[in-house]
């Protein structure tokens, strides 16, 4: 199954792929650069692009503290599955699927949350039977009726999202969301009929939201886009690495450091500084600055949590999460839980990591 996975994961990001930086462009001493200021790590020394006279060249380097990258994800790694004890769950959903509705799907849907719910049971606590909705392209209709029917979607936000998604993607729709918003909420799938069932994170990352929107009292929306997406991300490759096993999470990893590709931006190429302005336009939600046609908080919200889990560990992040519910600055709580301010910890723990590690996993 893992083969199928890198070949499914190879396909996606090809698709999403910019022309390679040239070796050029790698710093070195004494080589031409572009844009005075700017900086980059290359084993181990942080080159600055200085100008003298007409010419730009990059400095001498100095050497810069390293982190160790694999005891960060290993650490993280472990801390989760120390945690996440998987146990039996009994049905906590109810599943609505429309008219045209492949039956393969429905099958893997269920499947697939059945063993991620499992994985949540210390924490996972609701009782209500939590909405599952699932519709192909021919059924969108059918779908905004259907949620219409438990006062779901009451703001029409999920309906032009869908609408606007199945304009732009055709026959590569494979949409998934659980709403951000107050009170109940849901988990929907609307893809096309013609999409080939792949396995891959999407449904475990989905599921991460449900219990986000539990733990949080439905206040996700307070959340900052790093976190609500990255800790998606870094719990979803978790489940299906402990699925497929180890060799798998540099895979997902990989692919989801790269989907900000489908944008203009090379974040590799980012200063200390452009990464700090990055991290806080990241700390918007929906309403707020995060970009997520261009996918942007994904991956830098990935790395981000897997510091946390490997330095606080799973039961701290919980206590974060939890945090949302309360009437309470989530930088304040950030700081009561983690001991250390946020732009300090972005400064000193999150952007040499992100640095480090978009110079060590290679783009697409």
């Amino acid at each position: 199954m893992s083969k199928r996975l890198i070949a499914f994961l190879s396909i996606l990001s090809l698709s999403l792929a910019l022309p390679l930086i040239p070796a050029s462009a790698v710093a070195k001493a004494g080589a031409k650069c572009s844009k005075a200021g700017s900086t980059e790590v290359v084993q181990g020394k942080k080159y600055t692009c200085v100008k003298s006279g007409k010419k730009m060249a990059w400095n001498k380097g100095v050497k810069v503290a390293t982190i160790d990258t694999q005891s960060i994800q290993s650490a993280a790694y472990a801390n989760m599955k120390k945690a996440m004890v998987p146990k039996p769950v009994e049905n906590l959903f109810r599943y609505h699927y429309s008219p045209n509705a492949v039956e393969g799907y429905k099958e893997k849907i269920e499947k697939e949350l059945k063993f991620s719910m499992g994985y949540w049971t210390s924490v996972y606590d609701g009782t209500e039977l939590f909405n599952i909705f699932y519709a192909t392209e021919k059924d969108l209709d059918w779908l905004i009726n259907a949620w219409k029917m438990y006062d779901l979607d009451k703001n029409g936000d999920t309906e032009r999202e869908y609408k606007g998604r199945l304009e732009r993607e055709g026959s590569q729709l494979n949409a998934g969301t659980v709403p951000s918003q107050p009170g109940q909420s849901h988990l929907s799938f609307f893809r096309s009929s013609t999409r080939p069932i792949q396995d891959d994170a999407m449904i475990p990352h989905e599921n991460v939201h449900i219990v986000q929107q539990q733990l949080t009292k439905s206040r996700t929306a307070q959340m900052p886009c790093w976190l609500r997406e990255g800790s998606a991300n870094l719990f979803g490759n978790f489940l299906i690495t402990e699925k497929y096993g180890l060799g798998v999470y540099e895979d997902v990893k990989r692919s989801d450091m790269n989907a900000y590709q489908s944008g203009s931006v090379e974040i590799r190429n980012f200063s200390d500084s452009q990464w700090f302005t990055h991290l806080k336009s990241l700390e918007g939600n929906f309403s707020g600055g995060c970009d997520y046609k261009n996918r942007f908080a994904y991956g830098t919200g990935l790395l981000l949590s897997e510091v946390l889990m490997a330095e606080g560990g799973f039961e701290k992040m919980m206590e974060f999460w939890r945090a949302f519910s309360l009437e309470l600055d989530w930088r304040q709580s950030f700081k009561n839980i983690y001991g250390v301010e946020i732009d300090i910890w972005y400064k000193t723990r999150a952007i040499p990591y992100l640095m480090q590690e978009y110079a060590r996993v290679k783009r697409y």
